[in-house]
């Protein structure tokens, strides 16, 4: 937005600027039960490898609308339709494979309406941890199917190779002005894996203030998911058994249920300088168990493991985030910080800093180094092992993403403003997480073995997008 001239009674010209779609949720507190998820500096929001697509060849036109650009935010277009594409892969040497397609397209009709619709497809292969601590001997698990078994060498992270995800996913929405300055929006989300269903709805209220140099925004959404694990819901703390024996299992699926509430302000400070801030409580009741984690029961003397236990999590969880993000216009370059706080009362509390600078270093191409660190702590009930003859807890996980960990993440993307007038972007980043092991007490045969060990991975992403005119020729 285009901020007011102060000591003017009339505002400067304001492109139209929709209200910066930061994230609704944690990105990193996915929907789906498969541990098999990316860590959370993968995805700024859903879509993020489409936002990235956006070269600011036109938006350099204007300071602000630079800065609009560069969050994410698109200024008013004459084009009737607009298509974002992107690819991208993710690999931990030795661990997780991952690939994602995305398809983002958004349709003005002249009457003001936006159509909007996000497709994703993508699929995980390759070996996860699934909790067990490492020891000096082979060590054999049950599939999760209960039909076969995998084994881990000595001195080994365990880690589940059996596994592979495929999820497709599909987000359409309206977006419908009321006025000029207030619009009502409302959308439905549907998801889907083998494992994993996920129905969701979400409305949401803009209004402008200010000489439109202000929005306000709320939203609510709702999500309803439906748990089928393969072989089933194990029992919290059964001890895991032999392929072909009896599986401890719970009768049923397993339901969860989310509420979401957002309240959202965007500020146009300046000519050159845009900030949001969004504000999200999230209410989450129902099964948040993952059925194929486990904690390794060990002896309270050596530390060897005597049993593999199925974890056990709390069925409420309360979520308070808040995002800020400040884009400014320099010269002739873009610069986006970006801050998040998240808490919740499962005792998780994470510090997220970003930091993009985007060099248009020619008329039509660009290139933006980025940086992002995260912060957080474990959760309460975060438990590397279990001890034989201590009481056992009423929740306990031994997932890696519950743990005190730090993240970095550092990249650069190129991009580029074709002849045809289509935007392609390619991105490269390098991400590395650790785990500090804070809470945790080793001894015995587990003082010889790294139980936190490092997550290293490479992610590469193509974009491409179009704007298509009310014809359907590129605009």
């Amino acid at each position: 937005m285009w901020a007011s001239n102060h000591g003017s009674a009339t505002s400067w010209p304001r492109p139209a600027c929709r209200w910066i779609p930061i994230p609704w949720s944690p990105p990193w507190t996915s929907t789906s039960i498969s541990a098999r998820k990316l860590p959370p500096a993968v995805w700024e929001r859903e879509g993020a490898a489409v936002a990235a697509t956006r070269s600011s060849g036109s938006a350099v036109r204007g300071a602000l609308a630079a800065a609009c650009g560069l969050l994410g935010v698109g200024g008013a277009r004459a084009q009737a339709t607009e298509v974002q594409t992107a690819v991208l892969g993710y690999s931990e040497p030795g661990r997780v494979t991952a690939f994602e397609g995305i398809v983002d397209a958004s349709h003005t009709l002249l009457n003001g309406k936006t159509l909007t619709g996000h497709l994703v497809f993508d699929t995980l292969t390759g070996a996860s941890a699934n909790g067990a601590v490492p020891t000096g001997g082979i060590q054999t698990f049950t599939s999760p199917s209960g039909e076969s078994n995998y084994q881990t060498e000595a001195g080994k992270t365990p880690l589940d190779s059996t596994f592979k995800d495929t999820r497709a996913a599909l987000n359409l929405g309206l977006s419908t002005p009321f006025d000029r300055l207030t619009a009502w929006g409302a959308g439905v989300y549907f998801s889907g894996e083998h494992d994993y269903t996920s129905l969701g709805a979400n409305t949401s209220l803009t209004r402008d203030f200010n000489r439109k140099n202000t929005t306000l925004a709320l939203r609510a959404s709702y999500y309803g998911d439906s748990i089928s694990p393969v072989g089933g819901r194990p029992i919290p703390f059964a001890a895991m058994v032999a392929p072909d024996i009896a599986q401890p299992r719970q009768n049923g699926n397993g339901t969860k249920n989310t509420l979401d509430l957002t309240f959202g302000l965007t500020q146009a400070l300046s000519r050159r300088t845009i900030f949001a801030v969004n504000f999200t409580h999230s209410r989450v009741r129902g099964y948040q168990t993952d059925p194929y984690k486990v904690l390794s029961l060990v002896d309270d003397v050596t530390g060897s493991p005597l049993d593999y236990l199925y974890e056990s999590r709390p069925d409420a969880r309360n979520k308070d985030m808040v995002f800020a993000t400040l884009a400014r216009h320099i010269g002739g370059d873009d610069v986006h910080l970006s801050y998040r706080y998240f808490t919740d009362d499962w005792g998780v509390a994470s510090h997220t800093a970003d930091f993009r600078y985007r060099w248009h270093a020619g008329s039509d191409w660009y290139l933006q180094p980025h940086v992002r660190y995260t912060r957080q702590t474990r959760a309460d009930f975060y438990r590397r092992f279990l001890v034989s003859g201590e009481p056992l807890p009423e929740t306990a996980s031994a997932d890696y993403r519950l743990a005190d960990m730090k993240g970095w993440t550092a990249g650069l993307q190129y991009g580029r403003r074709l002849a045809s007038g289509h935007d392609l972007t390619l991105r490269a980043e390098y991400f590395r997480q650790t785990n500090s092991g804070a809470g945790t007490t080793t001894f015995g045969d587990l003082a010889g073995y790294d139980l936190f060990p490092a997550v290293d991975a490479i992610i590469l992403q193509v974009g491409y997008s179009l704007d298509l005119g009310v014809d359907g020729r590129s605009g």
